[in-house]
């Protein structure tokens, strides 16, 4: 629940919050890259195409604050990865996004395994 203050932060901002995952941003040693991915998983579903997000560049600036190159450098740092896929669809193209839900978690996992036997070692 939110308190008085959280609450009148929101109206005067008249924002929404949106979801932050922190271990994407540390896995992939980019809070920027954690960011974005964790906004493509907030929508997954929610549109006409449940297997694709749409997303303008405007859209992905309002809604995390990152830049047109900031983006640019999380979706390579993603694809990278394997965590998404990426393509231009329709008349004029539109950039969609698939997320490779599978990658994520193993790409997750072998990061807290990673934690785990360092922590081991020390």
């Amino acid at each position: 629940m939110k308190n008085k203050h959280q609450v009148t932060i929101l109206k005067i901002s008249n924002d929404k919050p949106i979801l932050f995952i922190p271990i994407l941003g540390r896995s992939l040693k980019s809070t920027k890259a954690g960011l974005f991915l964790s906004q493509l998983l907030f929508w997954y579903g929610k549109g006409k195409n449940k297997r694709w997000i749409y997303k303008t560049i405007e859209e992905m600036e309002k809604e995390t604050t990152l830049s047109r190159k900031e983006q640019d450098t999380a979706i390579t740092i993603c694809k990278k990865y394997g965590l998404i896929e990426t393509k231009l669809k329709g008349i004029p193209a539109k950039r969609n996004f698939y997320i490779n839900f599978e990658a994520i978690k193993k790409f997750v996992e072998e990061y807290v395994f990673s934690l785990e036997e360092n922590d081991k070692q020390d």
